[in-house]
């Protein structure tokens, strides 16, 4: 049997907590679940099908492939679509509603759907200050004013993007918010209304309740990180593997690549199954940490694809029966995904969705 070496495990009880602090803070709205990029690196479907069971009405994706995978496993409930303008001929036989961004993609999406002889449901995006997707928003009301003339589409939402709702100044924020209702007010003079309109990611789900609408859009926080309520929202993911090698060496040995760290007395050096094709960053060199019976291991040398060492000299009792915890707590420590990101000067969202195949997911 092959018996995991590493293993990310999902706890769908913190999923739930966390997914009842997004309606403590927003209510009756309709919730549309992120879980594009595998859920975060969760694992989309049981995330999804999780989410579903507690009462989420629609998914958030990044891609039309990301779709298929979900309606292939089951899933039924709408599946928002937010990048991909290659594929809206998968988006019609899965059935994914796709987010556009100007009136081409809208042409192209009526004629594949007028010779399918379907209405098309679509979502339109437009660009209040983030500069990534959507219609300008001096071009939004001509523009959306020619979508709604096409046939069989059906403009079911209009939605835009927060670029910093988690940053404590929320100027920007809400001059964003500000333009967004005024172009909904515009729209309506011009009798054209949206089943759903939405904005709230989760920055403001937590702290912008303006921007609620009636439909919001949860990511990171159903995952247990966020820009604030921090010690309410709870880690979903623990991380942990185990000893591959236990060895004792000579003050003097050099270890790993290029030799950059170097014992200064008689240690005791444990080798773990994990690298950075698994998604634990080679910036961790000689810098991150590990948990192993219940005390903090530095990382020592250089992290190898698919290895790295760490000091236990000081540590009692490890064996090779001695889980390793990479993210998650032991004992009374943890280590977090924003702890990971600080040493490696980048945000939770990429350590997370960097876990990598090799370590199995587990869901409890």
């Amino acid at each position: 049997m092959d018996r995991q070496i590493a293993s990310a495990e999902v706890s769908l009880s913190n999923l739930s907590h966390n997914l009842n602090i997004v309606r403590n803070k927003t209510g009756s709205r309709n919730i549309l679940a992120v879980v594009k990029a595998n859920a975060y690196g969760h694992g989309s479907i049981p995330v999804a099908k999780h989410l579903i069971s507690n009462g989420v009405s629609m998914l958030g994706i990044a891609f039309a492939h990301e779709g298929i995978t979900l309606r292939k496993s089951g899933i039924d409930v709408p599946i928002i679509v937010f990048f991909d303008r290659y594929n809206y001929d998968s988006c019609l036989e899965y059935r994914l509603t796709p987010v556009i961004s100007d009136f081409e993609s809208a042409k192209d999406i009526s004629t594949l759907a007028r010779r399918q002889n379907i209405r098309m449901p679509v979502h339109i995006k437009v660009d209040t200050g983030m500069g990534r997707v959507g219609m300008s928003l001096e071009k939004a009301v001509a523009e959306i004013t020619k979508v709604s003339c096409l046939g069989n589409i059906h403009l079911e939402g209009l939605m835009s993007h927060f670029s910093d709702a988690d940053l404590q100044d929320k100027d920007f924020a809400i001059s964003q918010l500000t333009k967004f209702q005024s172009l909904v007010k515009e729209l309506k003079q011009s009798k054209i209304d949206f089943k759903y309109l939405h904005m709230a990611n989760s920055a403001a789900v937590l702290t912008m309740p303006d921007a609620h609408f009636n439909l919001v859009r949860p990511g990171i926080m159903l995952y247990g990180y966020g820009c604030c309520d921090q010690e309410k929202l709870k880690p979903v993911m623990k991380v942990s593997s185990r000893i591959v090698l236990i060895k004792k060496v000579p003050a003097g040995t050099s270890i790993s690549y290029g030799r950059t760290f170097i014992t200064r007395k008689k240690s005791t050096i444990a080798t773990v199954p994990v690298g950075y094709a698994d998604g634990f960053s080679r910036q961790l060199s000689n810098s991150g940490e590990v948990l192993i019976n219940g005390k903090k291991a530095p990382v020592i040398g250089r992290v190898c694809m698919d290895t790295f060492m760490v000091d236990i000299t000081e540590i009692p009792g490890v064996s090779y029966k001695s889980e390793v915890v990479l993210i998650g707590r032991q004992g009374k420590k943890s280590i977090t995904a924003d702890n990971i990101a600080e040493k490696t000067g980048t945000i939770p969202y990429e350590i997370l969705t960097s876990v990598g195949e090799r370590i199995r997911r587990v869901y409890k």
